[in-house]
């Protein structure tokens, strides 16, 4: 006679082995996978992507004397971004700047997402200087943050031997526009952001940071169209049109006024531009109007305090 809990027993121990066996042998494979593709897509690498340093005084750099690769997972752009010995995108030693020189400070725009050093509008505008015969450079302090964030980069050149004299900030109207009462940099504020992640965001986050296949397959996949739709349908990409479009913009003056002042704050003291880049959501979303209100009530503010502001909106 067959003893039956024995038999299961034993069938249990059995499908146990293999699911070891299997986890092992997926492991092992997963990890050979990963090394391959680090060997053969260097730009892929997670350790190699664009990242910042969070500074003691709660603003960012890029790591010194490296290159990171800013790759949009939709094939956008794939650019190979250098950062020089203080973290800054710039080919020049801000040390050398003289009394004719300027400086840009802004965010991703005017840290140049997506576009090779020489393409950002920094370099563009040294060229034209160079062009008329002109002796003036641009050198770029910009790095992703808020105007907190560019009162600490300022500081933070001039700590280093800048001379900033003449200075040029681009005002992304998509983000920089907030209350800042608080007196907290974006960077400060990141914690809490990260905590509200939702936890697809997070896991996403983490694959990110760690896996080379993960962001190969990303960018293979998210560059063509069907793909593309699928994972943002059930999530695994973020359709960024659709998050223009739904966002919901409010018309504050406190948060305007409260972004001027930190503006004035910025440039005291200094011949100043401020180059306002207008926010997609005038072009795309439903509320057009209240974007366009929100756009020429803040480039007024900031004229009726003395800013010297050219607005990009018009030309676009």
């Amino acid at each position: 006679m067959i003893d039956k809990p024995k038999t299961f027993s034993r069938k249990l121990r059995r499908l146990a082995l293999k699911l070891t066996i299997l986890s092992v042998v997926t492991g092992i494979c997963l990890l050979l996978a990963e090394f391959i593709t680090r060997l053969l897509f260097p730009q892929f690498n997670p350790n190699v992507q664009l990242a910042f340093e969070v500074m003691p005084g709660c603003f960012a750099l890029g790591p010194p004397l490296q290159t990171e690769w800013d790759i949009a997972p939709k094939g956008d752009f794939n650019v190979a971004v250098k950062f020089n010995r203080y973290g800054f995108r710039d080919s020049k030693d801000l040390r050398d700047a003289t009394a004719a020189d300027w400086f840009a400070v802004g965010d991703s725009f005017t840290l140049g997402f997506g576009v090779d050093e020489d393409k950002r509008f920094s370099n563009l505008l040294e060229q034209k200087f160079q062009a008329v015969g002109g002796s003036g450079r641009v050198f770029s302090i910009a790095i992703p943050g808020n105007f907190i964030d560019y009162q600490r980069l300022l500081q933070y050149a001039e700590s280093r031997g800048a001379k900033v004299n003449h200075l040029i900030v681009g005002v992304c109207m998509d983000n920089d526009l907030e209350d800042y009462s608080g007196g907290k940099s974006d960077w400060e504020l990141m914690p809490q952001w990260d905590a509200s992640r939702s936890t697809k965001d997070k896991i996403r986050k983490w694959l990110k940071e760690h896996s080379a296949m993960y962001i190969t397959a990303s960018f293979v996949l998210e560059s063509s169209p069907g793909p593309r739709k699928f994972l943002e349908k059930i999530g695994l990409a973020k359709d960024l049109v659709a998050l223009d479009i739904a966002h919901k913009s409010q018309l504050d003056e406190t948060v305007l006024k409260s972004g001027r002042d930190e503006l004035l704050k910025l440039v005291a003291g200094r011949d100043a531009i401020i180059l306002i880049i207008p926010s997609r959501r005038l072009w795309l979303g439903g509320d057009e109007k209240i974007e366009a209100q929100i756009h020429t009530t803040f480039v007024q503010l900031c004229r009726d305090a003395g800013l010297n502001v050219v607005d990009l909106k018009p030309v676009f």
